[in-house]
């Protein structure tokens, strides 16, 4: 390979959805376990988990907005046309399995 490497900080970009995902996981439990400790009823609850979901939502769909703006990463061209794929896909990922694990919790009785 005689081309030039690419830049170390183009990889963080494959970790930025899974790590919002893992806010929204840390955040969404600890909320969860705090109102069943303080006994909020089950509407205000259910509405607070809600709307960190969709922030969390939103905020990996903003990074998937902006990634895909871009035409593809600064670099060498094939590598960087592969990584630009890879870091879409991976984002399309993250927003998906924040959906599948976190949306149906919220249909689920809120406090045992």
């Amino acid at each position: 390979m005689n081309g030039r490497p690419l830049a170390p900080r183009r990889v963080w970009w494959l970790a930025a959805g899974f790590t919002i995902w893992c806010l929204a996981l840390v955040i969404l439990y600890a909320l969860h376990a705090i109102g069943c400790a303080f006994a909020w009823s089950a509407g205000p609850l259910r509405a607070s988990l809600a709307i960190v979901l969709l922030l969390h939502l939103v905020a990996i769909g903003g990074l998937w907005r902006y990634r895909a703006a871009a035409r593809h990463d600064p670099g060498p061209e094939p590598i960087s046309s592969f990584m630009h794929s890879v870091v879409i896909w991976t984002l399309i990922a993250a927003l998906v399995a924040t959906v599948i694990t976190f949306g149906p919790a919220l249909l689920l009785t809120t406090c045992v």
